[in-house]
């Protein structure tokens, strides 16, 4: 069986998933998934609200700031048990400073390049899809292939076992020996086509037979092989990594954000659409003249700013829509739905209440109560996306020679954003009310019972901050005010001294 006749054959079980995702991108952004057919040249479905693609746009964006965040690791290398048992503090101290070089090393080769973008490119398909396909090629050329573009089949505890992909390209595009070899020259191609274009199919399939489980893939075009294309990597460290959103049991595909809270967009967009139209029916202004009038209906019609008619003010009147109550009624609903809507995309200027006294800490829980929502979200994320995708960074800086490389066994990858900081924040906000309470139930005499250093580095954990170099001992602290009030007695004691000289004889 050809690649492209496993295309056809998976086609049937992705085209539920790929129907929701379209009915999804139709109200939100079309762009991401067009309409079956679609070109460049064609034109996409327009919604009758913007809301849809703000609130896209907003959570794939506070996604990428949180799973990825700028300048920051959002992964940590931690000592296995019994590696971190053997060493003694001063050497856990010098692997720790080391590790640390490391992790900002391999978080700066992530920042070169298009790997951000196309991590954003990936979250928007994942917000309205449920799924998108992420490529990260040694030569840095990332890529992520919307769901339209590519099969994938998974186990039923989520493994995947195989991925088609299916690209329609410029034969011009290729390599010479390619289109030489795979018959997709210009003499091979039909005659006064307008657009020439070839469809190249990539199958990727999951190897366990030599024991260490690896991603196998070859390429065919017109159903021959192209030259060079069969490639392997280890399943860890394998460039094609298929994502989900919300992963469900037993099903091959994903479901997207969007897909949950489809009912209150079609209700938006279709009541937006009703308001539009009862707008522009109560813009036009139609004036009526009584059928017994003197007036002239062509005179009126005709009659410029300024000029004198002959009539009767009582014989010509406005034609007016007398449905003012309906429309409060359609706009207490339009209302509603788009508070639901941002509350689903967190958009915070959308969900903070209209009123003179809002505090910080209203604020603040309402964005923590959004965030929590995603809970879910970070679990899946941080396995399909962070960890293999550091593995696979780390995989091609070792091979390129930039990184030394690690022992596995001795040295882990730990994921610190997204749900871990999650756990994190509620961590910070129980810490936080704990000693507020123990202020107001005791009184500043509580704060004598806390030990300072190790408040400090509790609180550093908990901002993921490093304070390794930043933070000062008890020991040192405890020496500059011994220092201090050394100088404080020394200047108490030379005070009289000095008047007395300063009263003796000349």
């Amino acid at each position: 069986m050809s690649i492209a006749e496993r295309w056809s054959a998976m086609q049937g079980r992705r085209n539920a998933a790929l129907d929701r995702a379209r009915a999804a991108a139709e109200l939100t952004i079309p762009s991401l998934v067009p309409p079956e057919g679609h070109t460049e040249f064609s034109e996409l479905p327009q919604p009758f609200q913007s809301l849809g693609a703000r609130g896209v746009n907003n959570l794939s964006s506070k996604l990428l700031l949180t799973l990825m965040p700028p300048s920051v690791p959002f992964f940590r290398y931690r000592p296995a048990a019994d590696v971190s048992a053997s060493l003694s503090d001063e050497e856990r101290t010098g692997a720790d400073r080391e590790l640390q070089r490391y992790e900002d090393a391999l978080a700066a080769s992530m920042e070169e390049g298009n790997l951000r973008s196309t991590v954003h490119g990936a979250l928007l398909s994942l917000v309205v899809a449920g799924n998108t396909l992420l490529y990260t090629p040694k030569n840095g050329e990332n890529r992520a292939f919307s769901l339209e573009k590519y099969c994938v089949a998974r186990t039923a505890s989520g493994r995947v076992t195989e991925m088609v992909i299916k690209e329609v390209v410029d034969p011009t595009t290729l390599d010479p020996k390619v289109r030489a070899a795979c018959q997709c020259g210009d003499e091979h191609l039909p005659a006064n086509d307008g657009v020439k274009t070839v469809e190249v199919f990539t199958r990727v399939v999951l190897d366990t037979a030599s024991g260490s489980p690896k991603h196998v893939w070859s390429q065919e075009i017109n159903a021959l092989p192209v030259p060079d294309s069969d490639g392997n990597a280890p399943e860890a460290t394998s460039p094609w990594m298929p994502l989900r959103w919300k992963a469900i049991a037993g099903e091959d595909y994903g479901r997207g954000h969007v897909e949950e809270y489809l009912g209150d967009l079609r209700s938006l967009d279709g009541i937006n659409e009703a308001i539009l139209g009862f707008a522009a029916a109560s813009a036009k202004v139609v004036f009526l003249v009584a059928p017994n009038s003197t007036l002239d209906a062509d005179e009126l019609q005709n009659a410029e700013s300024g000029d004198v008619l002959v009539g009767n003010e009582a014989d010509v009147t406005v034609l007016q829509i007398d449905k003012f109550n309906d429309f409060q009624a359609a706009k207490a609903i339009q209302d509603g739905l788009e508070l639901r809507i941002s509350h689903a995309f967190l958009l915070s200027s959308g969900t903070i209440r209209n009123a003179e006294r809002v505090t910080a800490e209203e604020v603040r829980l309402q964005a923590q109560e959004l965030e929590d929502v995603l809970g879910g979200v970070y679990a899946v994320l941080s396995q399909e996306l962070q960890l293999p995708l550091v593995r696979r960074i780390e995989y091609i800086q070792t091979e390129a020679g930039n990184l030394p490389k690690l022992d596995s066994d001795a040295v882990q990858p730990v994921i610190i954003t997204g749900l871990e900081a999650l756990g994190r924040g509620h961590e910070l906000q129980r810490f936080r009310d704990y000693l507020s309470d123990a202020v107001t139930l005791f009184g500043d005499e509580a704060l004598r019972y806390v030990e300072t250093e190790a408040g400090m580095h509790r609180l550093a954990t908990m901002y993921n901050v490093d304070v390794q170099d930043l933070l000062r001992t008890a020991a040192e602290v405890a020496e500059d005010a011994q220092s201090e009030l050394a100088a404080s007695l020394m200047q108490q004691a030379a005070g009289p001294v000095a008047g007395q000289l300063a009263q003796a004889p000349q």
